[in-house]
């Protein structure tokens, strides 16, 4: 990259260029270093090692790679595998109805390599097409590839963790590129975070109340002093639940002579209502003495909630 006087961005084209005599089509090969480059006899021990190596000549060449055809025996073992240019064909048009058109990027590009499996069961390139009929991505662009880009558990974990603290995906995004140091380093787009969280959602979907009652019965088996109640309306949503940890029930005990409640906090997803039971200590400070989530504020959810926590009473004073 470079500027002129008037300080335009100046991208340096990547690849030999080659305009064919006979038709005037204009084909590009990588100027790769040789070593990152395949020829036709290299043998790999896998088709993943293999792909491995296609993947970093292609990202050092400024394209992405695509999996292609493969051939397998009766045993299910490869026999001949393709990887081509992500260019390669082009795309059938969708003509159902209501379906997103999304421009396609391929090109008929016939760049590819192949394998075949040998006596001693590894994979020998025997055909290896160099050429490309479309320039190569800018080195600035590289960590849009889509064959390099890498959505591993260290980002998946972060945002989850970060979604815990109302950080979306983009903010999520954005502290990991920090911590990495470049958005290259992050091996992922904005993009991939938005769309791993919408896949996250759609996971979830109906069986979010589910998930939150597996988990409460997990914690009670590791921690046998933990407490929780829930019920379930006449459509099988989730009416209410109700937990306490050991913790609150030493505060009860010590700080349990008045208990309030407050129901003014409302989850914007789901619509419940949230109501912590407070106490107050010998420091008149807030302690908590339980927690309950409730689908809605009608006369029998609190009656539920009154009569399940007059139970919670009876056991404690046991």
């Amino acid at each position: 990259m470079s500027t002129n006087e008037n300080d335009a961005i100046v991208y340096k084209k990547r690849g030999v260029r080659r305009v064919s005599p006979r038709n005037g089509k204009i084909f590009y090969t990588p100027t790769a270093r040789k070593s990152l480059k395949p020829r036709v006899d290299m043998v790999f021990e896998s088709v993943d090692q293999a792909y491995g190596f296609y993947v970093k000549y292609a990202h050092a060449s400024g394209f992405s790679v695509r999996k292609n055809t493969s051939y397998s025996n009766t045993k299910g073992v490869f026999k001949l595998k393709y990887f081509t240019c992500s260019k390669e064909g082009f795309k059938i048009p969708n003509k159902g109805k209501g379906k997103r058109r999304k421009p396609s990027k391929r090109v008929g590009c016939e760049a590819h390599i192949k394998l075949q499996l040998t006596i001693d069961g590894k994979f020998e390139v025997y055909i290896f097409q160099e050429e490309h009929n479309h320039s190569f991505e800018h080195e600035e662009d590289l960590q849009f590839l889509t064959s390099v880009r890498r959505f591993d558990h260290v980002k998946e974990n972060a945002i989850q963790a970060l979604s815990t603290i109302n950080l979306g995906p983009v903010r999520a995004f954005n502290v990991l590129k920090s911590l990495y140091g470049s958005y290259e380093e992050v091996g992922a787009t904005r993009t991939d975070f938005k769309n791993y969280k919408r896949d996250l959602n759609q996971y979830i979907g109906e069986n979010d109340a589910d998930m939150v009652i597996k988990r409460l019965a997990k914690k009670k088996e590791y921690c046998p002093n933990f407490t929780f109640e829930y019920e379930v309306n006449q459509d099988g949503t989730l009416g209410g639940v109700f937990w306490e940890d050991e913790i609150s029930k030493i505060n009860y005990m010590v700080f349990g002579d008045v208990v309030g409640f407050d129901a003014t906090y409302r989850l914007n997803k789901y619509d419940m209502v949230f109501l912590p039971f407070t106490g107050i200590d010998n420091h008149n400070r807030n302690v908590t003495l339980g927690a309950v989530l409730l689908g809605s504020e009608t006369v029998d959810s609190y009656r539920w909630l009154l009569r399940m926590y007059a139970r919670r009473l009876v056991l404690h004073l046991k």
